[in-house]
């Protein structure tokens, strides 16, 4: 789930609240489903993205709208990862 701009911002004040009270992980736990909750870093030197938005206007790479993007290709390994996990775990059963 890409969270609102200034989510980095947000999250050094509220912490993990938006991801524990939005509603959503009642929803993942259901029906037995993953869900990322990715942040992009605010970086106050970073004049073309300083509320730590995900590149929605190519910011970072002429790539941000496909998987060569760094964040898209970020976020492809976290699912890896996930991914891999869970193979792990089922295979150990």
């Amino acid at each position: 789930m890409f969270n609102i701009c200034c989510s980095s911002w947000i999250k050094s004040f509220i912490g993990d609240v938006f991801a524990k009270k939005v509603g959503y992980l009642e929803v993942v736990e259901l029906n037995n489903i993953i869900i990322l909750f990715p942040q992009v870093i605010q970086l106050a030197w970073n004049s073309q993205n300083p509320k730590g938005c995900f590149d929605w206007w190519s910011y970072g790479s002429v790539n941000y709208t496909n998987k060569l993007g760094f964040q898209m290709s970020g976020l492809k390994k976290m699912i890896d990862n996930v991914r891999a996990i869970n193979i792990a775990s089922v295979s150990k059963r």
